[in-house]
């Protein structure tokens, strides 16, 4: 049973859940803030913690090799997208999740996800946090890309404040987790190829001035992402600059 833990404000659930890994919990735990002051987004980029919308982190101790942690991005991103499944409407044609972290509704961004580790003294085993902010209430303007909300897409989700958010997901990330520990995670990757975007649209990957131009394949072992180039050759993606052109015919 997960332990719950509600803040009405903080200055940021990763690092307060960092902490809480820490101490070696024996359970799963969650950090919700119902207005987060100085959130942490991914590369150490600052998330914007706008009250009412969804900002939570979940914390536990894993038997995990630190090569298979990215995978827990994909892992999380299919829970949410499965939370919001009843929620949203027409969700297998509205709502795509974007490697590696973020689930968006019609090419807006809705949802962003950071796994985070700690070592422990067990060396089989990590502190796993991954963050998760939602965009409940309201949607933060950003010049670089769009967003939107839970409330201005679903009439449903009027009626659904954090803490309930959080309860649905924690039920959906438990069952996804679970079939994460159980299956090959090739399973997963290709459940994460069904839902993705850009799957439909040219890549191009600038990484460090190295551009690579192709189709997406799907996800590698370690959750990396595989491109098909012009050239018939696989790539494999682990970061850099990512454009989609409009969608095109496979």
């Amino acid at each position: 049973m997960a332990k719950f833990e509600i803040f009405d404000s903080l200055p940021s659930t990763q690092n307060l859940a960092l902490a809480r890994v820490r101490l070696g919990p024996t359970e799963p735990g969650w950090i919700l803030a119902k207005e987060q002051t100085k959130g942490v987004g991914r590369h150490g980029k600052t998330w914007v913690g706008t009250k009412g919308n969804f900002m939570a982190s979940r914390y536990e101790v894993m038997e995990i090799d630190v090569r298979h942690v990215p995978q827990l991005s994909f892992v999380t991103a299919l829970a949410v997208y499965e939370m919001l499944r009843p929620i949203v409407p027409d969700t297998d044609k509205s709502m795509r999740i974007k490697w590696p972290n973020d689930v968006l509704h019609r090419g807006r961004k809705l949802c962003g996800i950071l796994v985070q580790t700690e070592t422990t003294p067990d060396p089989n085993r990590l502190g796993v946090v991954i963050g998760i902010g939602l965009n409940l209430a309201a949607a933060p303007i950003f010049e670089d890309y769009l967003t939107v909300s839970l409330r201005e897409i679903s009439p449903q989700a009027k009626g659904l404040d954090a803490v309930a958010l959080l309860h649905k997901l924690n039920g959906h990330l438990d069952g996804v987790i679970n079939l994460w520990r159980e299956k090959d995670f090739s399973k997963l990757a290709a459940a994460w190829l069904e839902r993705a975007y850009g799957k439909d649209r040219i890549l191009t990957v600038d990484n460090d001035g190295v551009k690579t131009v192709g189709r997406m394949k799907g996800l590698d072992d370690y959750g990396a992402l595989e491109i098909v180039g012009e050239d018939g050759k696989v790539y494999t993606i682990t970061g850099g600059d990512i454009t989609y052109s409009a969608a095109t015919p496979a």
